[in-house]
């Protein structure tokens, strides 16, 4: 137990740091529904800070209402000191509770309002767009997908912006004073792993039951800061510090009988697994993310098939895109292009971007859709027209064929693809003039190495002649020159400027390849795009070919006047095999080899678990390279986090030691503590059951015992008045006690003369 006389910051403090252990455990329990990753750092700064917020004000309130307290009793206004100690620890409270709010909802626009997923101190309307954007796609997910799901962006945001939440409504109940409620909130971050998978981590049960039940020792209820009552005698201290022992010992009970069972199941064979095993509907849908990121590693997928294709002649389709990326912050790249508008169309329709001409043949191609989810249907990147049953219309501005439905599996559908007859020769001649009016595709990335990559980019292709030209020198520099390494593990967290850091250290995946080539196109003019998609899959055995979910790739455009955008491959042939014929101008206007089957992932996909037939490690849900990742905030952020927590300790130090330092102001029931204090010393305890009444009369026959001669009269008046305030301040409706400077007085001649009394039965 820790009284209200020992004051509010102590109280304050362990209830806050009981509040934020119980909620940061709590959170973990979402891991069975969202896969680990950044969110768990995030969500877990969010709480500290949060919390030391809601702390700091909250002690600082109390603090003033205490002091003001005191000085209203030491003028006679105990009863209304009382009453306004009441209001003021309310109110402290709620305005606690109120600048929590108003730090959690920055920290949320903070770090996941910015681009990409950067933390941006300075928010505005931009980053609450952007929230709420998030926000959408996380509800989309949640209707959509079955547990565990990936901790993309926007499902990161949503399990920590519900985690701070609980912590409000938690810390706001315990700073209300009422612990034994403050649990109830906690529920919410159990109910998803509860409904959906059936049960929550045992760590998680014991550490959060333990510190609610500790919570139950910070402070006893119903006791106003500041007021000094009944529950101060010696024997009703004894009995709370008696009580706070038993909850201390029943929480330490639960924890190790917690503990012990879930020890015990995991070394039974027949038992192991019983408390966390997944209990979760099987799914092995795949969707492409929207979202790239430079910085994570490539983590393994399964092997499940997205989709099978015919083509009437044999040969193997070239890629197919699903989307293009095109707004690129130094680290993540997002779909974000203008929309074109949605244009119906029938099977005799060309679906081609405006400026696209086909001057070629004809191929069939007859599509079966897979474990295929989303709402695009993969295309050629040639012109085509398209034959599917559904609610499907056709963006020209972005190329792609989009369904308010999306895919769906086992679904069939038709294309016959116009070839372009892509060569070098038609590309070098493309005009100069007539690329796409918007920015966005020359747009290049302010960071701290924007300069250098320029100067890189001039370096490998400025002296091209022709803009098909520098496009290849740029491709064959990444893909065979100066020493690049496919690496699909290549792990660049920390990075400020991913492209910058790949060009120097040589060794990525597709996605650096490809975003590097882009910005480095950009720099030099040229606008460029990110498309994403899958490989052309391997032979099937029938007569067919099948693409799986590891053959997701991401690779540059380039927009070539009167032709359109030309796909190039940066990546490294040990991953996509021989370059197109017109990106490789070696080879006279030969036949464009089938890439080699890939058999690594190249762009993150949406993959909840795996079937049990499937050999490969179970794939990682969620829409975002950042899947099975630990980034952690920017260095400068932590920087300023250990500044304010360094303050925060600081400023607590030095209001603790002022509040020592500081004189008291005297009340009657720090008087009478002062004389049992001074009795204490002389070995004179009053029994538990002598009253403030009766103590006069005791301690007068304890001094005629010791010394043999009775109280002197004017000593025992001003014990019985001193007494009688304490009595009055403890248990009358209205009192009017002496001043500070009486009680100064009266303490000052009782305490003496006492001593003097007491000293002459010493031998």
């Amino acid at each position: 137990m820790i009284p209200a006389h020992r004051g509010p910051l102590v109280r304050t403090v362990a209830s806050g740091v009981l509040v934020a252990i119980a909620v940061i455990a709590s959170m973990h329990a979402l891991t069975l529904v969202v896969d680990p990753g950044p969110w768990l750092t995030a969500g877990t700064t969010g709480v500290i800070l949060v919390s030391t917020t809601s702390c700091v004000v909250r002690y600082l309130l109390l603090r003033a209402a205490v002091d003001r307290a005191a000085v209203r009793r030491a003028a006679g206004q105990g009863p209304s000191a009382d009453r306004a100690a009441d209001r003021a620890s309310g109110s402290a409270s709620f305005v606690a509770t109120a600048a929590g709010v108003v730090v959690a909802i920055w920290y949320v626009l903070a770090r996941y309002g910015g681009p990409g997923q950067r933390f941006e101190p300075f928010v505005g309307p931009d980053a609450l767009d952007q929230v709420l954007e998030r926000f959408r796609q996380a509800t989309e997910t949640m209707s959509t997908e079955v547990a565990p799901v990936g901790p993309d962006e926007a499902i990161s945001m949503v399990a920590v912006g519900g985690t701070l939440l609980v912590l409000l409504v938690v810390d706001s109940l315990a700073g209300a004073r009422m612990p034994g409620f403050a649990g109830v909130p906690l529920l919410l971050l159990w109910t998803p792993p509860l409904t959906l998978i059936g049960e929550v981590p045992w760590q998680v049960f014991v550490i959060s039951v333990t510190a609610m039940l500790l919570l139950l020792t910070v402070d006893p209820v119903g006791v106003t800061p500041g007021r000094h009552s009944e529950s101060d005698s010696a024997a009703v201290r004894r009995a709370q510090r008696f009580r706070s022992w038993i909850t201390a010992v029943t929480a330490a009970a639960v924890a190790a009988t917690s503990l012990g069972v879930a020890t015990s199941m995991a070394a039974l064979p027949a038992l192991a697994g019983t408390w966390s095993q997944l209990i979760s509907t099987p799914s092995d849908t795949v969707e492409l993310s929207s979202e790239l990121d430079m910085r994570q590693p490539l983590s393994a997928r399964s092997t499940s098939t997205v989709l099978t294709y015919t083509m009437a002649d044999d040969d193997p389709a070239g890629p197919l895109r699903v989307m293009t990326l095109t707004a690129f912050d130094g680290v993540q790249t997002r779909r974000s292009v203008p929309d074109g508008g949605m244009a119906e169309f029938d099977p005799t329709t060309v679906l081609a971007p405006e400026g696209e001409s086909a001057v070629g043949d004809r191929r069939r191609m007859d599509v079966r859709i897979g474990q295929l989810t989303g709402a695009e249907l993969p295309l050629p990147l040639e012109p085509r027209t398209v034959d599917v049953s559904g609610d499907w219309a056709y963006d020209a501005l972005r190329d792609e064929v989009r369904g308010s439905d999306g895919a769906e599996a086992g679904a069939p559908y038709t294309m016959e693809i116009l070839d372009r007859q892509l060569t070098p020769e038609r590309l070098r001649s493309a005009p100069m003039s007539g690329d796409p009016r918007s920015a966005g595709y020359t747009e290049v990335p302010d960071t701290e190495h924007r300069d250098q990559i320029a100067a890189y980019a001039q370096d490998v292709a400025g002296d091209a002649p022709t803009r098909f030209d520098a496009a290849v020198a740029l491709q064959n520099h990444l893909r065979s020159g100066a020493g690049f390494v496919y690496d699909p593990d290549a792990d660049y967290r920390g990075s400020s400027d991913t492209v910058w850091d790949f060009l120097q250290n040589k060794e990525g995946y597709c996605t650096q390849y490809a975003l590097s080539m882009m910005v480095m196109a950009r720099s030099l003019d040229i606008p460029a795009r990110i498309g994403i998609g899958w490989l052309p899959g391997r032979p099937d055995g029938q007569g067919g070919y099948r693409v799986t979910g590891q053959d997701s790739h991401a690779w540059p455009e380039i927009y070539f006047p009167t032709v359109g955008w030309v796909r190039f491959e940066p990546t490294p042939q040990v991953q996509t095999g021989p370059l197109p014929a017109y990106a490789n101008p070696g080879v006279d206007n030969a036949p464009s080899a089938a890439p080699t089957p890939t058999r690594a992932n190249e762009v993150p996909t949406q993959q909840p678990t795996q079937n049990a037939e499937q050999s490969e490690p179970a794939a990682t849900p969620g829409a975002t390279t950042d899947n099975v990742s630990d980034q952690t905030l920017p260095g400068w952020a932590w920087a300023v986090a250990v500044i304010i927590a360094l303050g925060v300790l600081a400023g607590a130090a030095w209001l603790l030691l002022r509040r020592r330092t500081e004189a008291e102001v005297l009340d009657p029931e720090r008087a009478w503590s002062r004389v049992l204090a001074l009795l204490a010393e002389q070995d004179v305890r009053l029994g538990p059951s002598i009253t403030l009444r009766r103590a006069p009369a005791a301690i007068a026959d304890e001094v005629r015992t010791r010394t043999g001669a009775p109280l002197p009269d004017d000593v025992a008046e001003r014990l019985t008045a001193l007494a009688d305030a304490a009595e009055e301040e403890r248990y009358a409706r209205h009192s009017t006690p002496p001043t500070a400077e009486e009680l100064e007085e009266l303490t000052t001649t009782v305490t003496t003369e006492l001593t003097e009394v007491l000293a002459r039965s010493k031998p």
